[in-house]
C-alpha cells in the first residue's frame, strides 16, 4: 500500500497553527474543579518509611478498635480452648459433641500438615505448666506421658 503524500508545512501554516494554539489558550481553559474522569488513579512511588507509618498506622487502629469491642483474636480463641483441653479433669464426663469438637480440631491440624503426636506433645506440655502437680498425679510429668483419660472406648478422646 502507497503512502499518501504529505503536503509539506508552509509559513503560512504555521503562522494558522500558533493562531489556533493561542485562541486555544485564551478562550478555552479547562476548569481546574472539574470532575476528576479517571477511574484507576496511577501508583505513585512513595518512600519505604511513609508505606511503613501506614501501616503502623492501620495496625494500631485494628488493635484499638479490638481492645475498645473487648474482641478476642482468633488465636486468643484458640488458645484458651487449648488451655481448658489441657486443664480439664478427665473424670469429668464429655459429651459426644465434645469428643467430635476434639477429632475436628486434630483432623484439621493434621490435613494442614501439622503431626498429631507433636499437638498431643503441646497439650502435654501445657498441662505441666498450667496444672498443679498434687492434681496431676499418677501422670507423667515429663514428655508426653499416658493418656489422661479413663479407657473407656466410647469415649476415648483422640490424642
Amino acid at each position: 500500500m502507497a503512502k499518501p503524500l504529505r503536503r509539506q508545512l508552509t509559513p503560512e501554516d504555521v503562522d494558522a497553527i500558533a493562531e489556533m494554539d493561542s485562541v486555544r489558550g485564551a478562550y478555552f481553559q479547562r476548569d481546574p474543579d472539574r470532575p476528576d474522569s479517571r477511574f484507576v488513579k496511577p501508583r505513585r512511588r512513595r518512600p519505604v518509611e511513609v508505606i511503613k507509618a501506614q501501616q503502623r498506622l492501620r495496625t494500631a487502629r485494628w488493635r484499638s478498635e479490638m481492645d475498645r469491642r473487648r474482641a478476642p483474636t482468633v488465636a486468643e480463641v484458640g488458645m484458651a480452648l487449648a488451655t481448658a483441653l489441657a486443664t480439664t479433669n478427665w473424670s469429668d464426663t464429655l459429651t459426644g459433641a465434645d469428643y467430635d469438637l476434639l477429632r475436628r480440631a486434630l483432623d484439621d491440624l493434621q490435613a494442614r500438615g501439622f503431626s498429631i503426636d507433636e499437638a498431643r506433645r503441646t497439650l502435654r506440655r501445657l498441662r505441666i505448666k498450667l496444672v498443679d502437680p498434687g492434681d496431676r498425679q499418677g501422670e507423667e510429668s515429663r514428655g508426653c506421658g499416658p493418656p489422661v483419660w479413663q479407657d473407656d472406648d466410647e469415649r476415648k478422646l483422640p490424642f
